[in-house]
This record gives C-alpha cells, sequence and structure tokens, in this order.
C-alpha cells in the first residue's frame, strides 16, 4: 500500500497529523482550486491521485464531510472496503442529514453484512424524510438479512406510496410473506401483478417449491379456485393447486390439474415433472398406474425433446417390475442429449438388474464420456468387469473411481469391498487388506468383507485368530448359512481344529442351497484329518459331481490322501 493511504488513514481515524507543508488556511480559491482537481482525477477514475489532491486538503478541512464521501467512494472504487467504510462513516457523522451521505455508508454496510449498524444509519435518516423511498428499500434489506420480515414489509409499504407497485418490490414482499407463510396474502399480490404486468406469473419461479409446499386446506383451494376464473390461461395455478389435492390423497383431482398446467406452454417443463413425481407417489392401484402413464405420454408428445417425461415413464414400467421396457426409455431419454447423470445410473443398475453385464460396462464407458471425472461410473464399470472376469481392467477402473471419489459420495464402502476382492484377485494382499479394513472401520457388520476376509486370510494362513472373530460374527448371526459356515470351518481347520471345523462344515452341506464342490472338498479334507478315511473318498466325489474336471480331486480320489497345491 502506498504512504499515502496510510498518511490519509491517520486523517480519519482523527490521529494528530503533521503535515509536509506548512501550516495554514487554505482561501476559499484555493479550496475550489484543489476540490476541482481533485474532481476532475475522480471523474476520469483516476482515484489515487483524486486521494493525493484530497490529501492535502483534510489538514486544513478537517470537517469538510465531501471530503471524506468522495475518498470513500474512491476506496470504494480501488477495492479497499475497509478504508472506504471508515471514510464514509466519517462523511455520515459530519453531516447526518445528507441523504447521499447516509445512503453511500449503508450500502457499504450492506456489502460487509453489518446490518444492525445499516438499520442505525438508516433509521436515523428515516427520522428527517420517514416515506424517503431509497432509505426504506435499503431498510428492508437489512431487516431481511436480519429475519425482521414484519419491519422489512413496513419499509416496502413507505417506500410504495412514492414509487408505486414495481415488480420487484411485489416479488419481495411475496418473499417475505412465503417465508412467514402467509400464502393467501402473497397469492393476493400476486394476482396484482399479474392483472396489471403481461407476462407475468402469480409467483416467482424461484418461490415455486416454497409456495406448493404451502399449498393445502380448503381456502387455499378456494382461493386458487377463484383465481383460474380470474385468469383461465395461468398455467401455475392448476399447478400450485395439484399440492392441495396431493395433501388429500386425491389422485384424480391432482393428475386432472397436473394436466391442465401443462397446457400452458409457458411453464417450465422441469416443474412439470418435478410436481408429476409427487403427484405419481399416490400410485396404489394398475388403475392409477395407467391413467399416469397416460399423462405421461400427453407430455411426451407435448414435449418431444425433453428427456425427462420418458425417464419418468421409465420410472413407471419399473416400478411394475418391467425392467426391460423401463431401460429402454431410460436409453431414449439419455440419448437426446440433455440427459441427467441419475438417468445413466438408472440405466446401468437395470443393466445388472437384468444380469446384462456387457450392457452395463458398455453403457459405464458411454456416461464417461459425458462426465470422465464422475467417479460412480468408473466403479460401475469395474464392478461389471470384475464380474465378467477381467481382473486387470476391473482394477484400472475401480482405482480411477477412488482417484474421483467425492466425501460425500456414498459408495465408498461398496467401491472398497469389490476393491479387496480385485487386490486379493492380483496378489496385491497388503493393498486387499487395506481395503477390506476401510470398508469395516465405516460399516464393521458388512458380511461381504467378513467372509472374503477371513476366507483369504485362512487361505494364505495369516492372522487366524482375526479371520476366526470377523467369521465367527456371520456364523452366529446366519447360523444356517452355508458360505459363511464353510469359511468359519476352513479358519478352524487352518488352525489345526479340525473336530470344531467338522461341526460347521456338517452344517454347511445341509445348506442346499449354498452347498458347492469346495463346501464337500473341504469337508472331505476335514474328515481325511481326522482319519475319517472313507467318509473322505465319499466327500471328495460329491465334489467332484459338481465341479466338473479337477485333476487335484481325482488325485486326491485314487491316492487316497490329501495333495498339497
Amino acid at each position: 500500500m502506498r504512504a499515502v493511504y496510510l498518511i490519509l488513514f491517520c486523517f480519519l481515524a482523527n490521529i494528530p497529523f503533521v503535515d509536509a507543508q506548512k501550516k495554514g488556511v487554505l482561501s476559499p480559491a484555493k479550496e475550489e482550486e484543489l476540490m476541482a482537481e481533485g474532481m476532475r482525477y475522480y471523474t476520469k477514475g483516476d482515484y489515487e491521485e483524486a486521494i493525493l489532491v484530497w490529501e492535502s486538503m483534510l489538514p486544513h478541512m478537517k470537517e469538510e464531510p465531501a471530503l471524506y464521501f468522495y475518498a470513500a467512494k474512491s476506496y470504494a472504487a480501488l477495492a479497499k472496503p475497509a478504508l472506504a467504510l471508515m471514510a464514509a462513516k466519517k462523511a455520515h457523522e459530519l453531516s447526518p442529514y445528507s441523504l447521499d451521505y447516509g445512503l453511500f455508508y449503508s450500502e457499504l454496510l450492506l456489502r460487509e453484512r453489518r446490518f444492525d449498524e445499516m438499520i442505525v444509519c438508516l433509521r436515523h435518516l428515516s427520522q428527517y424524510d420517514e416515506s424517503q423511498p431509497d432509505v426504506n428499500l435499503l431498510l428492508a434489506q437489512a431487516y431481511l438479512w436480519s429475519e425482521q420480515g414484519d419491519l422489512a414489509l413496513e419499509a416496502l409499504e413507505k417506500a410504495n406510496r412514492w414509487i408505486g407497485e414495481y415488480p420487484e418490490i411485489i416479488r419481495t414482499k411475496q418473499f417475505i410473506l412465503l417465508k412467514k407463510q402467509r400464502l393467501l396474502d402473497a397469492l393476493a399480490l400476486g394476482a396484482q401483478l399479474v392483472a396489471q404486468e403481461e407476462g407475468e406469473n402469480l409467483v416467482g419461479w424461484d418461490q415455486m417449491d416454497v409456495a406448493w409446499e404451502l399449498s393445502k386446506g380448503d381456502s387455499v383451494r378456494n382461493a386458487y379456485m377463484r383465481l383460474a376464473e380470474q385468469f383461465p390461461t395461468e398455467g401455475q395455478i392448476p399447478l400450485l393447486l395439484t399440492h392441495v389435492y396431493v395433501q388429500e390423497k386425491d389422485f384424480g383431482a391432482a393428475l386432472g390439474q397436473l394436466h391442465a398446467a401443462s397446457e400452458d406452454r409457458s411453464l417450465n417443463p422441469e416443474m412439470i415433472s418435478q410436481v408429476a413425481l409427487k403427484v405419481f407417489e399416490l400410485i396404489d392401484t394398475k388403475e392409477k398406474w395407467a391413467a399416469a402413464l397416460d399423462v405421461t405420454q400427453h407430455f411426451i408428445q407435448m414435449y418431444p425433446q425433453e428427456p425427462r417425461f420418458l425417464a419418468i415413464q421409465g420410472d413407471l414400467y419399473v416400478s411394475s417390475q418391467d425392467f426391460a421396457s423401463g431401460l429402454a426409455l431410460y436409453l431414449q431419454a439419455a440419448r437426446l442429449g440433455k440427459s441427467k447423470i441419475e438417468v445413466w445410473a438408472r440405466i446401468i443398475q437395470l443393466d445388472f438388474e437384468l444380469s446384462a453385464i456387457d450392457s452395463a460396462i458398455v453403457h459405464a464407458q458411454e456416461a464417461l464420456v459425458l462426465w470422465p471425472t464422475h467417479g460412480f461410473f468408473h466403479f460401475q464399470k469395474g464392478f461389471g468387469q470384475y464380474i465378467k472376469g477381467n481382473v486387470a481392467g476391473s482394477l484400472i477402473s475401480l482405482e480411477l473411481a477412488k482417484t474421483h471419489l467425492q466425501p460425500e459420495d456414498g459408495w465408498d464402502v461398496q467401491l472398497y469391498s469389490i476393491l479387496g476382492d480385485v487386490y486379493q484377485a492380483q496378489k496385491r494382499y497388503r493393498d486387499s487388506e487395506k481395503a477390506f479394513d476401510y470398508v469395516l472401520r465405516k460399516q464393521p457388520e458388512d458380511e461381504h468383507v467378513l467372509n472374503n476376509y477371513s476366507y483369504y486370510l485362512s487361505m494364505r494362513k495369516e492372522r487366524l485368530v482375526e479371520a476366526a472373530t470377523m467369521s465367527q460374527k456371520l456364523v452366529q448371526k446366519f447360523p444356517t448359512n452355508g458360505t459363511y459356515l464353510d469359511t468359519h470351518a476352513w479358519v478352524l481347520y487352518q488352525q489345526g481344529l479340525f473336530t470344531e471345523a467338522l461341526v460347521f462344515l456338517e452344517l454347511a452341506v445341509a445348506d442346499k442351497e449354498s452347498t458347492s464342490a469346495t463346501v464337500w472338498e473341504h469337508l472331505g479334507d476335514t474328515y481325511y484329518r481326522l482319519r475319517r478315511l472313507d467318509d473322505a473318498v465319499v466327500a471328495w466325489k460329491q465334489a467332484k459331481k459338481l465341479v466338473g474336471e479337477n485333476q487335484l480331486l481325482d488325485k486326491k480320489i485314487e491316492m487316497l490322501r490329501i495333495i498339497e497345491n
């Protein structure tokens, strides 16, 4: 900062200043000359030079508010808010009757969000002219920021006497009234605006959500009915009226109002689609579902390039378990060129639901062309690749997903759960453990990780006591699940606890839904360790029936002993 600003700061703070020039009183002619010079610099936008001129005048004219006022404006133009505010305050204090000085000081306070000081300044100004519109408009802003809605309305009413009902003022009043849940008063103002201004709506679009939520009860319905007679082509009215019927769970009436609203082509299709989704939450019969389908078809015909209604129709088919039709509509919506991330996410999820894993991978890649840094699509692609056995490709996709993972994302547990399996398959055992540990820190009861983590440790014969603790959690919670019983048994087996392992393996093979060749082979190995050779052979032969060609099993049966890998 140049030294001149520090010098001027001293003046503004009322600190004694020693002028480098000879002290004395400026003549009126000299004052006028210097002031004109400063203003020339000011009007040219050369604010630094203007400040230098006024700085030279201040030692002689410390009580001149105009110097502080223009210094404040110059500081504001130079983006020095602290100095601007200090100078503006001094100007206001020296001339509290000046509207210009007080308003400028208030505007600076508004920028700094110092609303209490702003209100004090403006109320002081209003003592000299209670109905001054500029003062009251600024007061309304200060009261709004201070959550004093009634006082803000009072200030706007005073301003209104002089400047009339401008749309901006009406919208501000509506904002206050809606915030105070005075919907009927807000609607009355809106009706006044629609009547006097062509192209205006009953409620500002930025306030539609609030107005819609407040639309409930007989008095509100009656008000909307009267407004509909007064403004028959105003589509906002039936759109707002839908919520009255949604609250009353009157699906037919709500759907009728939604249909009527769509006839107003000036309405925002996004708002219509949002309301449609709320109305469709009332669907609980086939008849209602069919009626909703007809309305969405009407919307699709009205807005053929609008993907939202295709997606909504897709939602309807998915809700009826017709995944294939829903998927086709989602794809049609996505490829209109204005698709949303949520639509692509639904497409890929439906691919998985339909076991169309190749399609899931292709569609995830298609979505990544549009959103290359969207981690969830990398995750979905990687998950599909893992299912298809492409472990290397899966690892690339999943690690990209991890790179783009955001703190607010809710799929991190799923990601690290699969990463643990992929790292294990790649023999990156420490990375696998870190991924599983991440999951268990967030979800200590995660079944997939407890089972796989403990089983992988048993295969590597590492940390077997910890592995047993994890697998035991599962068998205590799911005592008949063959997969979990087998995992726990194999951990015990690797600890040399063959008798204990046998108990869980015999329970595991009793679970016909999840029994597998691996479980029967484990049972055979355990019988062998317990010197029950005949039982071991029977179990190994049963495993061979389930697994198909397996040379290791053949050798076990032929040589009547366990063949170590």
